[in-house]
């Protein structure tokens, strides 16, 4: 298996729209009509860096995603802030079609890791993984 030698927002953006157009089955998906509602998993058996407890309790707090629906910028924005660490896997999911919007469901780990050490590279988008 390869490992993901780089990470950055550019790189991020283009895997996350690699895993829409996967789930939608089309390369033309209007990227102003995608919203997402980010849902954070803990892990409990897992261990935490200083780094994943502040994205945590600050960037992906409920108080900040946990009603929202949030835009494709915003949501790279938020969850690459730290790149070249991001979420070590991210499982996106068509959750409905509200009008003209398509909402995702972006349920990630809120335990965040440099390249190498991210899941899903066998997808070609990591750490991204299409639930469909």
């Amino acid at each position: 298996m390869e490992k993901v030698r780089d990470m950055n927002k550019t790189i991020f953006y283009e895997n996350l729209m690699m895993t829409i157009h996967e789930i939608m089955d089309a390369k033309n998906v209007d990227e102003s009509k995608i919203r997402f509602k980010i849902l954070p998993v803990y892990e409990k058996e897992k261990s935490f860096s200083g780094m994943d407890d502040l994205m945590r309790l600050v960037a992906l707090s409920e108080k900040n995603v946990g009603n929202r629906l949030l835009t494709v910028e915003e949501t790279v924005k938020l969850v690459a802030c730290n790149s070249p660490f991001v979420p070590i896997w991210i499982n996106i999911s068509l959750n409905e079609i509200k009008g003209e919007k398509l909402v995702f469901n972006f349920e990630t780990s809120l335990r965040f890791r440099k390249p190498s050490l991210l899941r899903n590279a066998e997808t070609g988008h990591p750490p991204f993984k299409a639930i469909i």
